[in-house]
């Protein structure tokens, strides 16, 4: 529930402390920022895997691929064994021959078949028709309650297939924005135009779309009678809801079935421009993945609010910031976000500083306003300093880790392992090279 300020300023801490810290968390982002270590627990075992949540998801799936090598290999071998056992155990000639692979094939130390984590949601999002190339336009709008008018004077277009992301600090009116696009909620003032052929489905983070008293199986039924409830039961089973589970009550689910079961009535609508607030609330990292995917193939529209910026980093094609002065849009994921932001700041206090220099070759510089602005913008970029020159050195060691890789026999003679290494190498090293020009810009 913290906005992506506070939680940046939680890494910020988290990175200057001199403590051990043990973090449980499904925030993908966070985790990237934070952790030097991840210990996976599954099947009952603990895994320990070098590195942030990248570093473990690359590793992970280098080791599933070569476990599965080896139980392909072995189950071959198993296979070849039991063939000449059978062949050749009545056999007087042969017989003590077969026993003794018999003896060998008892003693195997076998390999258990890889496991595949299959809880996680199945959803695919369908449109039953397209709409128009303008899907939204909103001119003037303001938002809030009479009482309480929120944000004015907001102004931003969305077209068709656009995946766009509306960020700001919590409190700004971000929720009450997307109700007001949704139709959930009055506007104040100005103008939305919306395009031709539009089918609106509204996430609302609250579920309040959901009737309390309402078994599962019957919140789905009520809204689409005419399924069959084998096939109502099929796709809850695909939303984690299997056996009596259908049965349960909305009011005594938790905060993640209820999210999988709004999601869940979402993707029958098959609507084609979604609305969708904080949908990655009390989801896991496999469901949270699971919905991902089913957004980057959506042919629709999308319009959501987040605070998870790895999710933002993967469906975002445009991010809208809400902030007192206004909207600002930025094309892109939040990554490329994060680098024009950082531009935008260098560049600003750069221009101050010179401002700074041409006042004081006039006169000294008296007004504590200016001092105290001066100061702030200096705080401010010796933090971006740190944080760069902290990346920094997390890319080095990570190229340095990974260039070693390469020289391990393992490594080199498996051609699919070596091209995954190099791979991971050049894009550590675009991503130095992206961080030590913005180094240079704020020393």
């Amino acid at each position: 529930h913290l906005d992506i300020d506070t939680i940046e300023w939680l890494e910020g801490y988290l990175k200057k402390y001199q403590g051990a810290v043990i973090i449980v968390s499904h925030d993908r982002f966070f985790i990237d920022q934070i952790a030097n270590t991840v210990y996976e627990i599954e099947y009952r075992k603990c895994t320990k895997f070098k590195g942030n949540y990248s570093d473990y998801i690359d590793q992970k799936a280098v080791a599933f691929s070569s476990l599965m090598k080896q139980y392909e290999k072995q189950q071959k071998e198993i296979a070849k064994m039991e063939d000449f056992i059978s062949r050749n155990i009545v056999r007087a000639s042969t017989t003590k021959r077969a026993q003794s692979r018999r003896k060998l094939l008892d003693k195997m130390d076998r390999i258990e078949v890889p496991q595949v984590n299959d809880k996680s949601i199945g959803i695919t999002f369908e449109i039953e028709r397209r709409s128009g190339n303008d899907v939204l336009k909103a001119e003037e709008l303001s938002v809030g309650y009479e009482d309480n008018p929120i944000s004015s004077h907001l102004n931003f277009q969305i077209n068709r297939l656009e995946r766009v992301a509306l960020i700001g600090p919590n409190g700004i009116g971000k929720s009450t924005v997307l109700k007001t696009v949704a139709d959930h909620l009055p506007k104040l003032d100005g103008h939305i135009q919306y395009g031709q052929s539009l089918d609106m489905g509204y996430f609302d983070q609250e579920q309040a779309n959901l009737t309390s008293n309402n078994t599962v199986i019957n919140e789905i039924w009520n809204q689409f009678p005419t399924r069959l409830e084998k096939d109502i039961r099929t796709l809850l089973g695909n939303f984690l809801f299997t056996g009596d589970d259908v049965f349960k009550v909305v009011n005594q689910l938790s905060g993640g079935e209820k999210v999988r079961l709004s999601l869940c009535k979402l993707m029958l609508e098959k609507n084609n421009f979604l609305l969708l607030d904080e949908p990655t609330n009390h989801l896991d990292i496999d469901s949270k993945e699971m919905l991902e995917l089913a957004l980057e193939d959506y042919e629709g529209t999308v319009f959501f609010i987040s605070h998870d910026r790895y999710f933002i980093d993967k469906i975002a094609t445009r991010i809208i910031e809400l902030t007192p002065e206004g909207l600002t849009t930025y094309l892109g994921n939040y990554t490329e976000y994060l680098e024009k932001k950082q531009q935008l700041a260098a560049k600003q206090l750069e221009a101050d500083l010179k401002v700074k220099s041409g006042a004081d070759d006039l006169e000294p510089v008296n007004d504590y306003q200016k001092q105290k602005e001066l100061r702030r913008l200096e705080q401010q970029r010796k933090r971006q300093l740190e944080e760069v020159e902290t990346n920094i050195a997390k890319y080095e060691e990570d190229l340095a880790y990974y260039q070693a890789e390469l020289y391990k026999e393992e490594v080199y003679l498996d051609a699919s392992k070596s091209t995954e290494v190099q791979n991971k190498i050049a894009e550590l090293e675009d991503l130095l090279t992206e961080a030590l020009e913005l180094w240079e810009t704020l020393e």
